[in-house]
């Protein structure tokens, strides 16, 4: 019987297949050291998987595993073959591929995902709850690494849709104690933290998105400045816009300069530097504040897209309260950094005196609308 919610859930064998083309990639690149029997059998293999032809495929596989002289490549050849098994549709004997894989090496590099294909496969083709049974069980053998916090938000999804999102909350919170001390542990956290904001537990959503942030910091905390950046946005509805900022800046109090080439930015922080000159503009009405946050947006994020946003509404602010020395400030400095703008065309809405825009370049009636509503527009 096939399990229609469990398959919508797990798909197709892509993660499979990825896998494959993974193991295949790393062995070739090893070939020259290797036996000659798993060298050539590996070769037919690949060369049986491109044609299509997944059962031969699989029998390669399988002989260059028992060629094998080192047991991570055997492991990987036996993986190759279930994966082959999976493709050709012998889903039982792919199953019980990949169930023997994982007992032969437990805490092997092939033994989580063995376990998680293996339940995959029983959704999609078996009994779907037993499925999702297996699934849970893999998630308790192997709850570390980077695959568990994956297939831990695929099975809290599955319990979302299946028993709603109440009994998904209920679950997390009746098995963090097995995840303490895992990589799962702060996914867990923060998918608690979005269950009770869904659930319309604001402040309890909050706090625990900042108990996430804070149990699991910078630089290790994957989910830090998600955490953090999800608490101002509550903080907001919760009437609290300034304890928004100190969460913002918090979360923005964690960059450092990166000597030499690359960077530490992080995608969620110059957006935090945009959220706390709004919330500065519109929630704490501190205009004069609003506008040195939105130059520092400029200055201190030199490779972020919103610097533009950012001086263009550090100018507004200073045209409507009557700063037109200010506003040509801000928009003349756009025009030397940022000529390209989708803003440079306009610049003479907030600053008379700044130059025309450039031949063929108009303001699009969308910006001049946001400046003066009662004006008749420019024709795009």
């Amino acid at each position: 019987m096939r399990g229609r919610a469990g398959a919508r859930q797990y798909g197709h064998a892509s993660v499979a297949q990825g896998a494959l083309v993974a193991a295949a990639v790393l062995l070739a690149a090893c070939a020259p050291t290797l036996p000659k029997a798993e060298v050539a059998a590996h070769a037919e293999g690949d060369r049986a998987w491109s044609a299509g032809r997944f059962e031969e495929a699989a029998a390669k596989y399988r002989q260059a595993a028992e060629a094998a002289d080192r047991a991570q490549h055997r492991e990987d050849f036996f993986y190759l073959e279930a994966a082959s098994l999976w493709r050709a549709g012998k889903f039982t004997s792919a199953q019980q591929r990949l169930e023997a894989l994982e007992k032969l090496n437990p805490t092997g590099r092939r033994a989580a995902r063995s376990a998680f294909d293996a339940a995959q496969i029983e959704v999609a083709h078996g009994d779907a709850a037993k499925g999702w049974a297996m699934h849970e069980a893999a998630l308790r053998r192997h709850a570390s690494g980077l695959m568990a916090r994956r297939e831990l938000s695929r099975y809290v999804v599955h319990l979302d849709e299946q028993q709603g999102q109440t009994a998904a909350l209920a679950w997390l919170r009746s098995n963090l104690s097995w995840l303490k001390n895992k990589e799962t542990d702060e996914t867990a956290t923060y998918m608690i933290a979005e269950h009770l904001e869904k659930l319309g537990n604001l402040t309890e959503a909050r706090d625990t998105f900042v108990q996430c942030a804070r149990t699991y910091p910078y630089p290790d905390g994957s989910l830090h400045d998600d955490s953090l950046y999800r608490a101002s946005l509550l903080d907001e509805k919760l009437g609290e816009p300034k304890l928004a900022v100190e969460h913002l800046r918090e979360l923005l109090s964690k960059r450092e300069p990166a000597w030499g080439n690359g960077s530490y930015e992080r995608p969620r922080y110059s957006p935090s530097q945009l959220r706390i000159a709004t919330l500065y503009r519109d929630a704490i009405k501190d205009r004069a504040q609003a506008r040195k946050e939105f130059r520092k947006l400029f200055t201190d994020h030199p490779t972020s897209i919103l610097r533009d946003d950012a001086l263009w509404q550090e100018a507004r602010i200073a045209k409507q309260d009557g700063d037109q020395d200010g506003a040509c400030d801000a928009v003349n400095l756009l025009l030397r950094k940022l000529p390209d703008s989708r803003y440079s065309p306009c610049a003479q809405l907030l600053c008379p005196s700044a130059p025309p825009p450039d031949k063929g370049r108009t303001c699009r009636s969308y910006i001049a609308r946001e400046v003066n509503p009662a004006t008749e527009q420019p024709k795009e």
